[in-house]
């Protein structure tokens, strides 16, 4: 018994020093990618209030087709392919338009969809969230930024589990003390307590979030966090082959997808229109929407020339692998369940962010406990002299 305890005290100081280290090497990034993510994760609902002349509109009876929207659309940036046009659920928001390709980078505009009026246009990279988004990502350092915010989410992962190995309590009754955080006592204990007891609650978030996110930053995590799932090669997106072979020559085919979208998922949602790289694929069109609050994004291919329905992928009906890629994105920003688990996961990375400044504040103390002040080492020179 004694045997044992000495090798989890062993253990856990090693933990112990690792968690420090891991903390203070990684503490900046941890925090910038937390702040950023709780801002990403509002992107929705405050773009309309950071920029309500470009993003919101008077409704009107009648509403623009899809086909003149594009039509419109393709005289903002005549040099730019067209690569995306979002249709909010919401009547009173403006649409927004997407311009150009990974290599080139993108561009932007947004319309009002009763006048065809731009309200606003310009390069990608320069909005506020883009940078936001950058930041998060590659810490505005391209090349190697994702493989240093992969690093460090690998760290936040470690800090997450030692963390809630350093903090399991010995008994039962050490357990209520170590949930709940004594408001009324010292500042050095509520710091121990908001670092403890809150690193705890947010430690159980954490790994859900570094998990997923980690899908974006390794190619060989993301290969083995799909194999996991079932699935035998990493995911891509899909692409599908148009079946008709007449010339592709007006957008007035998308009126007919969009209301064959629409009739197929007949509950109100956003809907985002990709336009194919090329001319003999498919439009690829996602409906997103909440069935019983859960997040549903569901997605159908159509010929780009004849508007034929090519392929259904409703959520429900693909494997746990493609389903799980599809909803990656809303699980890793706390959306899955729309504005509830937004605000759960906005106390749970405020308080993780909160972590590398009350780790740091707690050791420092540590240090300044440790060192002798003046008087004592003037006593222990007397002591000293004495002998």
């Amino acid at each position: 018994m004694t045997n044992k305890r000495a090798k989890q005290n062993i253990l856990k100081n090693i933990l112990g020093k690792l968690h420090l280290y891991f903390g203070l090497l990684f503490g900046v990034i941890f925090f910038a990618v937390c702040v950023t993510g709780i801002l990403l994760s509002f992107e929705k609902e405050l773009t309309p209030l950071l920029w309500p002349k470009e993003q919101k509109v008077t409704v009107q009876t009648n509403r623009l087709s899809l086909a003149h929207i594009s039509q419109k659309a393709e005289v903002i940036f005549p040099d730019k392919k067209l690569f995306r046009i979002e249709i909010p659920a919401d009547p009173s928001r403006s649409v927004r338009i997407q311009y150009g390709q990974k290599k080139t980078g993108y561009w932007y505009a947004y319309m009002n969809p009763y006048t065809g009026e731009l309200l606003s246009k310009g390069r990608q990279s320069d909005r506020f969230f883009q940078k936001t988004l950058d930041i998060h990502r590659f810490l505005l350092v391209e090349k190697i930024g994702s493989t240093l915010t992969g690093i460090s989410a690998l760290a936040a992962l470690f800090l997450a589990l030692s963390g809630i190995y350093l903090w399991w309590p010995k008994n039962k009754s050490m357990l209520r003390q170590r949930v709940t955080m004594k408001m009324a006592a010292s500042l050095k204990r509520k710091a121990w307590d908001f670092h403890a007891v809150g690193g705890f609650y947010a430690s159980l978030f954490l790994i859900i979030f570094t998990l997923t996110g980690l899908t974006w930053s390794f190619d060989w995590y993301n290969k083995q966090f799909y194999k996991v799932l079932g699935s035998t090669q990493k995911s891509t997106k899909e692409k599908i082959g148009n079946t008709n072979k007449l010339a592709f020559s007006d957008y007035l085919v998308l009126d007919t997808i969009y209301q064959q979208l629409n009739n197929l998922y007949p509950t109100s949602g956003n809907i985002i229109v990709t336009f194919p790289e090329k001319k003999d694929l498919a439009f690829a069109l996602t409906k997103e929407n909440f069935s019983n609050s859960i997040l549903q994004i569901n997605q159908a291919f159509f010929d780009s020339k004849s508007g034929q329905l090519l392929k259904n992928n409703p959520l429900e009906k693909l494997p746990l692998a493609q389903q799980v890629q599809r909803m990656m994105k809303p699980i890793h920003m706390g959306s899955i369940f729309g504005l509830p688990s937004k605000i759960i996961a906005f106390l749970a990375v405020t308080l993780a962010a909160s972590l590398p400044i009350t780790g740091i504040w707690i050791w420092l103390n540590k240090r300044k406990k440790k060192k002798p002040s003046k008087s004592q080492k003037k006593k222990s020179i007397q002591l000293q002299t004495i002998a």
